[in-house]
């Protein structure tokens, strides 16, 4: 016989909710399906538990004790497989490869089990990963034991067994980001919760997808602890909301080393599949968290960011996927170097800013970049930004102005070749970087004209400036300097100088970023 009469019930449009509960009811959610699948029957479960779900409530019933069905239930959510990595039932991660599952455990232990209170460590584990077929070392620090595995005692009285009818203390693994503020005050300013949400809350890791945080510009030869991002997604739909997070278990890990909140947002939709006739929007917060110096022993939030996606943003973000660069490992028998494509987080930074892709370009990519690092990211993406720009109607005229002014160039660096002593190459990055500070002295619309004008001039007889005379003085005219002065930083950047013995490839411009490795945590906490 199943208990049919409820013990829980969550309601996803509760008035009395936040981000944080509806992550949690949908964790909740993806946990039961995948256990309902485990064990079919109720009389398999304890206490006999079964559950009601649709896209937007949770109820639970179950028979007796209810310290012995919610112990089951928790019990059978979280555990740790035989090599001390965290297991969630919810996403079925010992189905996934060893290198997703380690970025789960170390994401959940980096973001959520912060301290050594909410955890039991075991012995350093040395394993291999296989990657693109070759044996790769790997390390992770093993658990015996975290919260989330005991929580029904929190959850049930000492002496009944029954479930709490008064509020759970709560701590900040429970609730990200909760606190108590002065030890001193923690009677007032301690957190609590409804047994029931206090449940729900004990299943956001399962919903949570972690990203690490890569800074472009900084000295990557000194060994930094990763920073770690986690996407908290605002929930509509149980269901919609439970098949996106199985789906991004397709990723590779690779693909989850960004450098900017942004990105990780975007990432975290990536492979929803949109239809022209339906309304889409979507949300969601990136808490970043990091260690405040390399004494620490924690990491600490340092930020959160919401982002708000529409049916446009993510359509343009799934094609700067497809044509720019990717993430791209490099294997040795030690160690797995993640290289980071920053341009695509640039971009996708500018997306859910609202801005077009390209607009802050000149900002990020001269004036903040005073070591040249992500002027030379420019040209092995230059493809995409002919694609980009070939797909957007508003962006099309601007392709014309690249070819005016590279055919310029052109013009300009044929000298150079013709006064190249035999043998020799002429010093074509050079003058690059010249025509970048050149431009770099336009301050006014005024002085961008001119500089433009002389630079025309000196590159000699144009032929796509005079098959397209009308358009390139139309579009000079209505458009705003700092626009044309983005335009042509990418058209210099994006220019493919000839060799005279043999065709340059993508390392004409050579990319000065030292590889960021995955595992370079440098102590443990």
């Amino acid at each position: 016989m199943v208990a049919t009469q409820t013990k829980i019930s969550l309601f996803l449009d509760a008035a009395d909710t936040t981000i944080m509960h509806r992550v949690g009811m949908t964790g909740l959610y993806m946990t039961l399906k995948r256990l309902e699948k485990q064990y079919p029957s109720s009389r398999q479960r304890g206490g006999h538990i079964s559950w009601v779900l649709t896209a937007d409530t949770i109820k639970l019933f179950w028979e007796g004790s209810d310290f012995v069905a919610l112990s089951w239930l928790i019990k059978e959510s979280f555990q740790l497989d035989n090599t001390g990595l965290i297991h969630l039932a919810g996403l079925e991660n010992n189905a996934i490869d060893l290198s997703q599952k380690a970025h789960i455990h170390k994401g959940m232990c980096a973001v959520f089990l912060r301290h050594n209170q909410f955890y039991q460590a075991g012995e350093l584990v040395n394993t291999e990963l296989e990657v693109e077929e070759k044996k790769v070392e790997y390390q992770y620090k093993s658990l015996t034991w975290y919260a989330h595995q005991t929580f029904a005692e929190k959850l049930c009285e000492a002496d009944t067994q029954q479930l709490r009818h008064d509020y759970v203390q709560i701590t900040s693994w429970l609730y990200l980001g909760g606190i108590v503020r002065h030890a001193r005050m923690q009677n007032t300013t301690k957190l609590e919760e409804k047994p029931e949400y206090a449940l729900a809350l004990l299943f956001v890791p399962v919903v949570c997808h972690y990203c690490l945080l890569h800074i472009p510009s900084e000295d990557l030869k000194e060994r930094k602890p990763h920073r770690y991002l986690v996407v908290i997604p605002e929930i509509k739909d149980f269901e919609d909301a439970s098949q996106r997070r199985w789906g991004l278990q397709q990723l590779e890990t690779k693909q989850f080393h960004v450098s900017s909140l942004g990105e990780a947002g975007l990432l975290y939709y990536s492979l929803d599949d949109i239809q022209p006739e339906v309304v889409y929007y979507q949300a969601c917060q990136v808490w970043l968290y990091e260690k405040t110096n390399k004494a620490s022993r924690q990491r600490t939030l340092m930020s959160i960011e919401e982002i708000k996606i529409d049916k446009n943003i993510l359509i343009t973000y799934q094609q700067v996927q497809k044509y720019f660069k990717t993430n791209y490992q490099i294997i040795k028998y030690k160690q797995i170097f993640i290289k980071v494509n920053p341009i695509r987080s640039l971009i996708a930074d500018n997306l859910v800013k609202g801005i077009h892709w390209w607009s802050n370009f000149w900002e990020k990519l001269v004036m903040e970049d005073s070591k040249g690092y992500l002027f030379n990211q420019l040209f092995p993406n230059r493809e995409g930004f002919i694609i980009m720009a070939e797909n957007s109607e508003e962006d099309k005229q601007y392709l014309i102005f690249i070819k005016v002014f590279q055919q310029a160039m052109k013009g300009k660096f044929a000298k150079m070749y013709a006064k190249a002593e035999e043998g020799k190459d002429p010093q074509i990055k050079k003058k690059v970087e010249r025509l970048r500070a050149e431009l770099n002295y336009c301050y006014d619309e005024l002085s961008f004209k001119e500089y433009l004008s002389d630079f025309l001039v000196r590159g000699g007889l144009n032929k796509y400036f005079n098959e397209h005379q009308e358009e390139i003085a139309l579009l000079i005219k209505k458009s705003s300097w700092q626009e044309l002065r983005i335009w042509s930083l990418l058209a210099i950047a994006s220019y493919k100088p000839k060799d005279k013995s043999t065709n340059r490839d993508d390392n004409s411009f050579p990319n000065n970023q030292n590889l960021e490795e995955v595992n370079d945590e440098s102590e443990e906490e």
